[in-house]
């Protein structure tokens, strides 16, 4: 059993990461404190062509990621069709309750197997504006692990991503950018224009005239730096500011 003094540990390890190299050294301590042999951290992207600013962290075998990327098992591997249809961490036995298995799924798995990756654990991480992503831990069966790895292995995954996020915003100078403070009738504003609306619909909605709808709707666009209506939405989104349900909300 892990103690909670090792827990603080392998947390403020993933607190204090600053660095990709930090973050898998951190990642690596609790993989081995855990009882797993190899873990990967990242955004679902499509690894041939990672785009700008997704994460990828991990220690799977080489030949495996290049065997799964050679055929195409990124768009059916079974671990991220589970991991978008919950918000916990899952093990991997587990699959079958979550969704079903084709034939091309249990190949997957079975071929996996066979570099080391039999069994395993996958916190899954949905972020409003952001490329869907996991962390995961595995190994060849569960029989090596502590007795209270899996819990612990949500936290870890959870706080693991979080560190790998602000990462990549400071890579990305993304962190100078501060999350604009917005007046409530801005953001009920800016709502509405994600909504599709139009100046004049946001009046009626808001009972107020266009004039004054309008002047909100530039209010919250000069607080993203005059950004174009379209670009304020998805600023707002990755900002965390909005979420989609606000958006798709009658």
């Amino acid at each position: 059993m892990i103690a909670y003094q090792n827990l603080e540990i392998l947390l403020q390890g993933f607190r204090a990461a600053d660095t990709e190299s930090k973050l898998h050294e951190a990642l690596a301590r609790a993989t081995a404190m855990l009882g797993f042999k190899q873990f990967a951290l990242g955004h679902h992207v499509d690894l041939s062509c990672p785009p700008q600013g997704a994460i990828r962290l991990d220690t799977y075998d080489r030949s495996w990621v290049s065997y799964g990327l050679e055929r195409g098992y990124f768009a059916e591997d079974p671990i991220h069709l589970a991991s978008m249809k919950t918000v916990r961490g899952f093990a991997w036995h587990e699959l079958g309750e979550i969704i079903q298995l084709t034939s091309r799924h249990k190949q997957i798995l079975a071929e996996a197997g066979a570099f080391g990756l039999g069994a395993g654990f996958t916190v899954p991480v949905h972020l409003p504006g952001e490329y869907h992503g996991t962390c995961s831990f595995a190994a060849r069966s569960m029989d090596d692990l502590r007795t209270n790895a899996l819990p612990i292995a949500q936290l870890c995954g959870t706080f693991a991503f979080e560190a790998a996020r602000r990462i990549m915003r400071r890579t990305l100078k993304l962190g100078e950018m501060d999350m604009p403070n917005l007046r409530p009738r801005e953001l009920e504003a800016l709502i509405l224009v994600g909504r599709g609306k139009t100046d004049s619909e946001i009046g009626q909605i808001l009972r107020i005239s266009r004039a004054t709808a309008h002047e909100h709707v530039e209010g919250a666009r000069r607080a993203y730096g005059n950004a174009q209506r379209a670009f304020m939405i998805v600023r707002a989104l990755f900002d965390g500011q909005i979420t989609f349900a606000d958006l798709l909300r009658r």
